[in-house]
């Protein structure tokens, strides 16, 4: 990947240096059966799970092609809780086996230890897991490092919302002392990321596609909708600091509209490039949002939107910028090609000129 077409535009791109937004299609290829990817968890019991999930990604690959800027990518997890299991929380699957949950260690934050186990249960099953893939994969396909929700995510994942929302109010200073925590724990992970992932041959992807032959990751605090400005800024805003000071290229997942009151102060933050919204569920996922998108735009980010081939177009046609990375929801090569000609027909509008 590295040294590629792709891996240049990325680099553009990053650099605030592309001519246009970054685009990712992704189609089956013309005359093959479409192979279906792994299930979300499904290789979470590990064991034979492993191999079984790297053929599936082998043949969900190989019958598919990757236009513009997508990446052939796998993203390795076993929940949105992984930090929080290399910290000591352990993992359950649910029932229905869509999700993970964490079980807390942590019953108080007092003379609390917090650190990252390079032996411990879960950051054992990631490193077996990723061999198994590279093994099978070679360097065909990208491989995406877990995500690392640190912060107040983190610590809720240790804590439990609840009690992390009660300690906020009652004991600030001991939450205080377990973010430090968690903060050191977050850069001892992400060296560990580095060199397993092998981030100095291959390159980095996130779980969303975005490539970089530095290291890439996605920070977020979905915690953030629960407090105020004030909090945030006390609390949250430091931690984010720390984690998009170790990426080379960084992504903020922006979800639910109780977030969007931190929106400025996550754009002071100079490391940040992109903001992804996520709207949520009910009433949030059916309004328009872009205002939202011109915002962020004009506090100096880019954003991530995808959709069908006519949504996007209606959105860049409203943004008409460069600082945008869309997921196109194409169907068939034929499809893709009108996109892209009627893309190709949006004048970008340069700095300074008037929205």
């Amino acid at each position: 990947m590295k040294g590629t077409d792709k891996a240049r535009f990325w680099e553009r791109y990053w650099r605030q240096e592309n001519e246009r937004p970054a685009l990712s299609i992704t189609l089956v290829k013309a005359g093959r059966e479409a192979a279906e990817p792994p299930r979300y968890l499904e290789a979470f019991e590990g064991g034979k799970a492993f191999g079984k999930t790297a053929d599936k990604v082998a043949r969900w690959a190989d019958c598919r092609e990757f236009l513009c800027e997508a990446v052939p990518y796998y993203a390795v997890s076993f929940g949105a809780d992984d930090f929080a299991a290399f910290l000591g929380a352990d993992l359950r699957l649910s029932a229905d086996g869509t999700t993970s949950w964490p079980v807390r260690p942590l019953q108080s934050l007092t003379r609390a230890k917090i650190a990252f186990d390079p032996n411990g249960k879960w950051w054992t099953r990631t490193a077996e897991f990723y061999h198994v893939l590279r093994s099978k994969l070679g360097g065909s396909v990208m491989l995406a490092a877990p995500t690392l929700s640190a912060g107040l995510d983190g610590l809720a994942g240790l804590y439990g919302v609840n009690s992390l929302l009660t300690a906020l109010l009652d004991e600030p200073e001991a939450v205080k002392e377990a973010l430090e925590q968690i903060n050191a724990a977050y850069t001892c992970a992400m060296k560990a990321v580095r060199e397993l992932f092998e981030f100095d041959r291959y390159g980095s992807i996130n779980r969303h596609g975005m490539y970089t032959e530095g290291a890439t990751g996605v920070p977020q605090c979905d915690f953030s909708c629960m407090i105020s400005g004030e909090m945030f800024r006390e609390f949250a805003l430091p931690c984010i600091r720390c984690e998009i000071a170790a990426l080379d290229a960084a992504e903020y997942h922006l979800d639910g509209p109780g977030a969007i009151r931190h929106l400025e102060d996550l754009c002071g933050i100079r490391g940040l490039h992109t903001i992804q919204w996520v709207a949520g569920a009910g009433e949030a996922a059916e309004q328009d949002w872009t205002w939202l998108y011109r915002k962020i735009n004009s506090l100096g980010k880019a954003v991530l939107a995808g959709g069908s081939p006519e949504r996007v177009l209606r959105l860049q046609d409203s943004l008409r910028t460069t600082a945008a990375y869309y997921t196109v929801g194409a169907e068939s090569r034929d499809e893709a090609e009108r996109f892209l000609e009627a893309f190709g027909r949006i004048p970008i509008r340069r700095k300074g000129e008037p929205a």
